[in-house]
């Protein structure tokens, strides 16, 4: 009998499904942050500024970093150690037991005491928590500056050399998303073709 064995995921493999997967990320995440201030995100966006924007967060932010490393380590805990602990409690109680299935769960435990799915559930969890994650930071901006003025962080310098102090929301390659205060809505400037500069306010008020 002639055995089939699987085909080992190549480096090169590895490398197509990072780059799909930090776009799929970018891509929803974005799109549901700027669509809770009404903004159609994907006419303002490229592939390369979905790639870039997930890094690009994490790496402008240590404390959310932070939070998104610790919480991946409790995931990671979770699925490889807190998980069988638990289900290994639980199978014994007689309560349990006549609910499920004791010997078909065993049998799932097994498989997954093997590890072949946990790359794919980590990366699954993470998705969900990251864009968890933006979307309330969404609502958080959007209930804010509904009710009081945001407060400027930026000045931009158009190329006629007017200035204007704005509320910075995001940035991509092609536009810059701010609030001017007190305004309600948020205004997306091209960065090509109208702005000359942009500067960092100093003492922010966040």
């Amino acid at each position: 009998m002639i055995k089939i064995e699987k085909e080992k995921i190549g480096l090169q493999e590895y490398f197509y499904i990072g780059y799909l997967y930090l776009i799929i990320l970018g891509i929803v995440s974005d799109a549901i942050f700027y669509g809770i201030f009404g903004v159609s995100y994907l006419n303002y966006t490229t592939i390369l500024d979905a790639l870039i924007s997930p890094v690009s967060l994490l790496t402008n932010n240590w404390k959310l970093s932070l939070f998104l490393g610790f919480m991946f380590w409790l995931m990671y805990l979770y699925f490889t150690r807190w998980m069988f602990k638990f289900y290994q409690y639980l199978r014994v109680k007689k309560w349990y037991q006549k609910i499920y299935n004791i010997e078909k769960w065993d049998k799932r435990y097994e498989e997954m005491k093997k590890k072949k799915n946990l790359i794919p559930g980590m990366m699954f969890m993470f998705f969900l928590l990251f864009v968890s994650m933006r979307t309330g930071m969404g609502v958080g901006m959007s209930q804010k500056y509904a009710s009081e003025d945001a407060v400027p962080n930026y000045t931009l310098i158009f190329k006629d050399n007017t200035k204007l102090d704005v509320r910075k929301i995001g940035q991509n390659s092609a536009y810059f998303f701010y609030f001017i205060p007190g305004e309600r809505v948020i205004t997306a400037t091209p960065i090509a073709d109208n702005l000359k500069q942009i500067k960092r306010l100093k003492k922010i008020a966040d």
